[in-house]
């Protein structure tokens, strides 16, 4: 397996950004591509330094790739750089290019992440359901327009303190993200309309902990999602009595990925 860490400038951005990449030794061409977010307090390694992931691409022949984003929600920020667009239009480019051995191809693309990270893999998964065979979601509560059923409360102090723009007003422009219910930025909106498009569906892998500040979230995206006359997106839904916490994102990020074996066999 090869580990590469990279520093590449991004338009989309208009910045150098981290990368780290995984690689197997000896995996036929072309390679499977799952881009992987980390969450809110997460960087381009914190995959790698606290779950098994390197051992589980080379089991899978996958390439893993992990990005970095800060808090940013992996949106097009309102003050802030277009990660939603780095993310799904430039990214694959760019891996393609240094890795001319991986697909661009929407059958060997998925998209996943934890905490933030699963919810930016989920609307991004929902801006450009054509791009992404799967996508895999674990214990996120940042969800447009579920967010006022997290149990956490609020949202975390503005970031150049009191009287200053406030995270959802830097990653949206809005006080409330769920304010932004019936645009492209609500979840459930917009998996309607992708059926009305009749576009090409992921398929959607969730997981959240009955502990987990995300539970009801979950819950209601359970609701929604299987609540679809036959299942389009053939939504899963995964539970266990655990928290917002590593092991269970370790264990749930090795289930999809057999479930992705499953599915190419």
């Amino acid at each position: 397996m090869a580990r590469i860490t990279m520093f590449t400038y991004s338009k989309a951005l208009n910045l150098q950004t981290r990368l780290t990449v995984v690689m197997p030794d000896k995996a036929t061409t072309p390679v499977p591509v799952l881009y992987l977010l980390h969450g809110g307090s997460g960087n381009s390694m914190t995959w790698l330094t606290e779950t098994g992931i390197e051992r589980y691409a080379q089991a899978h022949n996958l390439a893993v790739v992990m990005p970095a984003a800060g808090p940013s929600r992996w949106l097009n920020m309102a003050w802030g750089p277009a990660y939603g667009d780095y993310i799904a239009l430039e990214l694959p480019q760019t891996i393609r290019r240094f890795f001319p051995q991986t697909s661009l191809q929407r059958e060997h693309s998925y998209i996943g992440g934890l905490s933030m990270g699963g919810g930016g893999a989920l609307q991004l998964a929902m801006m450009y359901p054509e791009q992404y065979e799967a996508v895999c979601v674990l214990s996120t509560s940042s969800v447009i327009p579920l967010e006022h059923l997290r149990t956490i409360a609020g949202y975390p102090p503005p970031p150049s303190g009191d009287g200053a723009p406030s995270l959802p007003q830097i990653h949206l422009g809005v006080d409330d993200p769920d304010e932004l219910r019936g645009t492209k930025y609500d979840v459930l909106h917009q998996s309607l309309e992708n059926i009305k498009a009749g576009k090409k569906l992921p398929r959607i892998f969730h997981a959240v902990g009955t502990e987990d500040h995300g539970f009801e979230v979950g819950l209601a995206l359970r609701q929604h999602f299987m609540g679809l006359p036959g299942n389009p997106y053939r939504y899963e839904f995964h539970t266990e009595q655990a928290g917002h916490q590593w092991p269970f994102w370790d264990k749930w990020i090795q289930v999809f990925l057999s479930s992705l074996s499953v599915q190419s066999n």
